[in-house]
């Protein structure tokens, strides 16, 4: 973990105009920028939609690839394999992940459905109703040419389920201890002149932040937090746990049925996860410290001029390595930290865009990362740096 402090210390934009004669003389006056934020705004919900045609499409997903599949595999031995395969319980436990899979596409489906997404209906309150829509959807996605989902997103539908151990359950709490347990110290130890109840001033950012756990542990200890986050995978996720969980362990899902590699029984697979473990609605310290989520690019969002000297802390968990170029998102950083401000960072350097077709990526070893943040100007507090700290992510344990 790396603790920095923010040591005490504009660019011009062209707007070209287009000007065109219209019907009764008068002139329509289009700017390139329009233009350019129509075309962002149609990507953007293309976007949104590729990710809800992901979720919808889990169960037929999951079933094809992962269930029936395999039942064929075992169809194909023969009739001795077979009978020993059987034996084993193995045909039984693929039966049982198949309606565990279904559970599952009910609380994907009441995912999606909270975020009122192309008005689409209660599929508990009106299944019928519901059937039509989707079949609605599935036709317009033809008719555009677009693919119902593609692979790499049902991956992310996967690992959306995973997270939700991660941050809401009482089975994630070990993970949580590993990771947060020493960022939330380290800003206790920052702040402890603070009192908790007199923290709603200091205001902590938190990029890539996923489900939101962090960021509402981080309010808990009654500071001002906000989560930023990319992902329309997790976007969706985290306002369905945040703002419509009415109860403690309300929902049960099964994230590991999807694993058949690296099992040590067929009960680990299978086993049932509650979730949220606690009630997001009962923060303490709610009338003084501020929660919020936003949703777009780190860089773009917290590199702009607004967000000049924000922030009075800056928390980064298993992110940093996410940049095509972190020297991007280290400038994003100290454009939004007050001077003085804290950075708290932990997390590995597996560069996620290392050896992608078509991305730039810039790797850099631990000693170059540490190195190159001085460049930029934090202060590295070496009392606070440890070198190794012992994490797992999402994992069946």
């Amino acid at each position: 973990m790396h603790s920095h402090t923010r040591s005490p210390t504009s660019s011009n934009h062209h707007l070209h105009d287009h000007d065109e004669d219209c019907a009764g003389g008068e002139q329509l006056r289009v700017t390139a920028d329009d233009d350019c934020e129509a075309s962002e705004q149609e990507a953007e919900a293309n976007a949104l939609m590729d990710v809800v045609a992901a979720f919808l499409s889990y169960k037929t997903f999951v079933l094809n690839s992962g269930i029936y599949r395999r039942l064929h595999h075992i169809d194909e031995l023969s009739e001795r394999h077979r009978e020993i395969v059987s034996s084993l319980g193995t045909i039984d436990k693929i039966k049982n992940a198949e309606k565990l899979v279904r559970e599952n596409y009910k609380f994907v489906l009441g995912l999606v459905h909270s975020s009122s997404v192309g008005e689409m209906p209660n599929p508990v309150d009106d299944p019928e109703e519901f059937k039509r829509w989707y079949q609605s959807f599935c036709e317009s996605r033809t008719r555009a040419g677009s693919a119902m989902a593609k692979s790499s997103h049902m991956e992310k539908v996967l690992s959306t389920l995973k997270q939700f151990v991660r941050d809401w359950s009482e089975e994630g709490e070990r993970e949580r201890a590993q990771t947060y347990g020493p960022i939330l110290q380290a800003l206790e130890d920052e702040f402890a002149h603070v009192a908790p109840r007199d923290r709603g001033n200091i205001h902590v950012l938190v990029p890539g932040a996923g489900l939101g756990r962090l960021a509402f542990d981080i309010c808990c200890r009654g500071f001002s937090c906000q989560g930023n986050e990319f992902s329309y995978f997790m976007l969706l996720a985290s306002n369905f746990i945040l703002n419509k969980s009415e109860v403690v362990n309300q929902h049960t899902i099964y994230p590991f049925v999807h694993q058949f590699s690296n099992v040590v029984s067929a009960s680990d697979q299978l086993r049932a996860v509650r979730v949220p473990d606690v009630l997001p609605s009962e923060m303490p310290y709610a009338e003084t410290a501020r929660f919020s989520m936003s949703a777009g690019d780190f860089i773009e969002i917290y590199g702009a001029e607004d967000q000049r000297a924000q922030w009075d802390a800056i928390v980064t968990c298993f992110f940093m390595d996410t940049a095509n170029n972190v020297l991007a998102y280290l400038d994003a950083m100290w454009n939004a930290m007050k001077p003085g401000a804290v950075w708290i960072n932990i997390g590995p350097l597996l560069w996620h865009f290392d050896n992608i077709e078509g991305e730039s990526s810039i790797e850099l070893t631990r000693d170059e990362f540490v190195a190159l943040v001085t460049k930029v100007g934090f202060v590295m507090e070496e009392q606070q740096f440890k070198k190794r700290i012992s994490a797992t992510y999402t994992a069946n344990s």
